[in-house]
C-alpha cells in the first residue's frame, strides 16, 4: 500500500479512537475538535511541534498512545 495511503488510513482509526474517547468522556468535545484540526495541519508541522500539541489538545492522552 502506498505510504499515502497508509497514512491516510491511520489518521481515520486515530480519529475514531478519538471519537470513541469522546463518547466515553476521556476527551472533551473541543479537545477531539482540536486533535481533528491538529491531524488535518499535520503536514505543516514537525514531529516535535506535533506531539505538543497534541498534548496540548488532549490533556497528556496523547502518552497513552504514543
Amino acid at each position: 500500500m502506498p505510504l499515502d495511503k497508509e497514512l491516510d488510513k491511520t489518521k481515520v482509526v486515530f480519529i475514531d479512537t478519538c471519537r470513541r474517547l469522546m463518547e466515553l468522556g476521556e476527551l472533551s468535545q473541543d479537545e477531539y475538535l482540536g486533535i481533528c484540526d491538529l491531524l488535518d495541519r499535520l503536514d505543516e508541522l514537525d514531529k516535535e511541534t506535533f506531539d505538543r500539541e497534541l498534548r496540548r489538545v488532549s490533556r497528556g492522552l496523547s502518552d497513552l498512545i504514543s
